[in-house]
């Protein structure tokens, strides 16, 4: 006979997010139960994570939902009420640089968010921006090319001529560890996480879910179910039958993320910084070693 098991709320995916929501919910009383069909808290797509922790995006609530995560990260022990003595991940905070282009319409928009909410920020001129990285070519690139383009790494028109940077913003040393931290503060105030545990069904009645069924037969009745699944969300929505009023779905990709010394005589893991620039396709952070971690922001030449 299959083992029936209650909870107040299901939460699928023990990843960063999956881990935090199980946290918030246990914390508040309720008898949550996290599943994962991986090993442990934080091993799917979140340790693959660059793990940057930024405030500017392009609505309202997407930027307040950020600043208010940031103040949880400055102050994560606490936060989480975990040991001084444990290992714990470490926010960086070295602020963000975002390059004004002609693609993100000079950052007028997130410049709006941030400062109808009161965020702080600065708006660099090219000075301001050679102050504090020398080295950096502020020539024009645009449009992103790839290596095999005979044109790549040629510059093409004019010159950035500002930035804004964010100081609420950085980067987090080990997002597996961080996911691991906040999995062990969910389970100290009642979370209870199972993991290799792959979910079959997502039951409903009367157009109402009823809980889940895993992939073993175990039945685990509860009036809310949280889809946490990152790249995988769509296809829980699927078992949920939700997709016919989704305007977004998921799919899981690959995506290279190169690790690169800094340049000669620049010591980038203690003074660089988060940087983000659409003109070239490409963000990066400081790395462990002074190494910079540089990835792509998908412009049209890098195919998914």
């Amino acid at each position: 006979m299959a083992a029936k098991l209650t909870a107040d709320a299901v939460v699928i995916g023990a990843g960063i997010i999956g881990s935090a929501v199980a946290f918030e919910l246990a914390k508040a009383g309720r008898k949550t139960l996290c599943l994962d069909r991986l090993p442990a808290a934080g091993y799917g797509s979140t340790s693959s994570s660059c793990a940057i922790i930024r405030v500017h995006y392009s609505t309202i609530p997407g930027t307040a939902f950020a600043y208010d995560g940031y103040f949880d990260w400055l102050n994560w022990q606490a936060y989480l009420n975990l040991s001084p003595k444990g290992p714990a991940a470490q926010f960086h905070k070295t602020g963000c640089l975002v390059m004004k282009t002609r693609s993100n319409g000079d950052l007028e928009k997130i410049a709006a968010n941030v400062a109808a909410l009161n965020i702080p920020f600065e708006h660099w001129d090219q000075k301001k921006i050679l102050e504090r990285l020398p080295n950096l070519d502020l020539r024009c690139y645009a449009p992103a090319k790839r290596l095999t383009d005979p044109d790549f790494g040629a510059a093409t028109e004019g010159e950035i001529q500002g930035a804004i940077f964010f100081p609420t913003a950085g980067f987090i040393s080990d997002p597996q560890l961080a996911t691991q931290n906040i999995a062990k503060a969910a389970q100290a105030v009642g979370c209870r996480f199972e993991f290799n545990r792959e979910v079959a069904t997502i039951d409903r009645q009367a157009n109402r879910v009823t809980g889940v069924t895993l992939t073993d037969g175990t039945v685990i009745a509860s009036p809310v179910v949280v889809n946490v699944g990152g790249p995988h969300s769509s296809r829980l929505n699927a078992l949920a039958g939700v997709l016919h009023d989704m305007t977004i779905s998921t799919r899981a990709l690959r995506q290279e993320v190169a690790h690169v010394p800094a340049p000669s005589g620049v010591d980038f893991q203690s003074t660089g910084l988060v940087m983000s620039d659409s003109d070239t396709g490409v963000y990066c952070r400081p790395e462990q070693g002074n190494f910079v971690l540089a990835g792509s922001e998908d412009p049209p030449c890098d195919a998914h």
